[in-house]
């Protein structure tokens, strides 16, 4: 078997002696503590609500057209979810399951998710404006809440995936390495696997960020 390292899952550890969200920003450096009041003052007239099961429901659709957008357009894709499968997942989870929506004026602009598993934070999928994420840093925001609600709920750690690496190191976690193994059947193929393997990982190019002080 070929043992292979695939894109990095950032995590975020949680110090155990953070209690608060101030506890967060004050460990933050000047630079991070800055971008951090940035996004919160861009994020001026966002309203931030946890969605019932009835509110997932009667939003379906424009919860989908925001995942969409942002599935869609992602770098690396192999499906798209049920259309719905947010109201089918919070009917199966309940309370472990939590989707919050960011709305401006009524409208439904953005939205996360997070999975309750134990002690561990897991984030899930999102979706947002295009336009309103350019002019509040919705994304950003989102990382910020997503953060603060693992720290206000004193989970040890939040899993916030492999994508968007650079950012998510900004806000405060970490690269953990994915290995993996793979076999082919093709007894000739397998015998090159090694070679061949690299040549369609894509390259992966970014910067690792270090907030704290």
């Amino acid at each position: 078997m070929y043992e292979f390292t695939a894109q990095p899952n950032m995590i975020f550890e949680l110090p155990n002696h953070w209690k608060t969200n101030d506890d967060y920003v004050a460990a933050f450096s000047k630079k991070y503590r800055d971008q951090y009041k940035r996004a919160l003052k861009k994020s001026d007239g966002v309203i931030v609500k946890e969605l019932s099961l009835e509110e997932i429901i009667s939003n379906e659709e424009r919860i989908y057209q925001l995942y969409y957008y942002v599935a869609k357009n992602a770098p690396f894709n192999t499906f798209f979810l049920d259309k719905k499968h947010f109201s089918t997942f919070k009917k199966q989870c309940g309370n472990r399951f939590i989707l919050c929506g960011y709305f401006i004026e009524n409208q439904l602009v953005g939205f996360h998710t997070l999975l309750l598993n134990g002690n561990v934070l897991e984030t899930y999928f999102l979706g947002y404006d295009e336009q309103i994420q350019k002019e509040k840093m919705l994304y950003l925001n989102m990382l910020y809440n997503m953060t603060k609600f693992g720290i206000e709920n004193q989970f040890e750690k939040i899993l916030f995936g492999r994508t968007a690496l650079e950012i998510k190191s900004s806000i405060g976690a970490a690269p953990i390495l994915m290995s993996g193994f793979i076999y082919h059947n093709n007894k000739f193929i397998n015998r090159f696997i090694d070679k061949i393997f690299p040549k369609l990982e894509p390259t992966l190019v970014w910067q690792q960020r270090h907030p704290f002080k």
